[in-house]
């Protein structure tokens, strides 16, 4: 069996609600990286999160801002977790456009060099994967894209068919995981969805780091 890595960055909680109130609270996918005791990684950005929710999702700043007159409000997911990923979506358009421009392939160049919340969208829909194409993407880096002719997904063979070679089979691993894992399983509607052989639960390093070291101290003791 297989061991993966897994790590996801999401929006958490209620969102507003057209044309008002709000939601349930729910967990939106924002990222998903997964990396395989060999070293082969698998990375996507959704399109399917809520952008404008998450971009506008502010926390209240410890003293009502401070001598300096910083804003009382503290943009965490997106100067954390939306601009790394602008950073990194950025610098893939850079890429392929210079890659272009070497190919002496004539193309229309954006200007999304501004981190703005117009701008990330725009690389988004040019590199994000809905969550369907993600959860599809899953499968075959997992258990093989090989349908055997019968035109089906991978998803749908993971869904329909246990694997033949059993070596495939993955281990979970993350790190403080309960909605890393809650989120990787809406990718497949729930939780009795998933892939025939993956497993239903993930494997918290944090816990079991808590445990060794509990039994560390009473072995100490």
């Amino acid at each position: 069996m297989i061991k993966y890595y897994i790590d996801t960055e999401f929006l958490e909680g209620t969102q507003k609600k057209f044309p008002f109130g709000k939601t349930k609270p729910t967990i939106d996918l924002i990222s998903l990286g997964l990396i395989d005791e060999n070293n082969r990684v698998y990375y996507a950005v959704s399109k399917d999160f809520n952008l404008k929710e998450a971009w506008n999702r502010w926390q209240q700043r410890t003293g009502e801002g401070d001598r300096n007159n910083h804003d009382p409000r503290v943009y965490w997911i997106r100067d954390n977790v939306l601009y790394p990923i602008y950073v990194e979506l950025f610098n893939r358009y850079i890429e392929e456009v210079r890659n272009m421009e070497r190919l002496n392939v004539s193309c229309k160049v954006e200007n999304v060099s501004v981190f703005s919340c117009k701008n990330f969208a725009w690389l988004i829909e040019r590199y994000g994967k809905s969550n369907k194409q993600i959860a599809n993407d899953v499968c075959a880096f997992i258990l093989g894209d090989d349908c055997g002719g019968s035109g089906m997904s991978a998803i749908e063979m993971a869904t329909r068919y246990e694997v033949s070679d059993k070596n495939l089979k993955p281990i979970f691993y993350g790190y403080f995981a309960d909605y890393d894992w809650c989120v990787f399983a809406f990718l497949f509607g729930n939780m009795m969805s998933l892939p025939r052989d993956f497993p239903m639960y993930c494997r918290d390093l944090k816990q079991t780091l808590d445990e060794t070291a509990e039994k560390m101290e009473l072995k100490d003791f």
